[in-house]
């Protein structure tokens, strides 16, 4: 079914609360420690609830994000 792939209603809140921290916030974290100070323009692709960009924002809050995601909710 069509819709079981689909993160709407609570699906992207419950998902960030609950499954980022401990499935993705080590490896955002990881990520954010790979950037340098030159990287001033970062584009992340299928960035689903921002966990790994908002670890780049905090590493390196003077560079701009450009952070999108197939799924609009997420």
């Amino acid at each position: 079914m069509s819709s079981d792939t689909v993160f709407a209603g609570p699906v992207p809140q419950l998902y960030d609360l609950h499954l980022g921290p401990i499935l993705f916030q080590p490896y955002a974290e990881a990520i954010a420690g790979r950037l340098t100070p030159q990287d001033r323009t970062i584009l992340e692709t299928a960035a689903g609830t921002g966990i790994v960009t908002r670890a780049m924002a905090a590493a390196l809050p003077a560079s701009r994000i450009v952070a999108t995601d197939l799924n609009q909710a997420m």
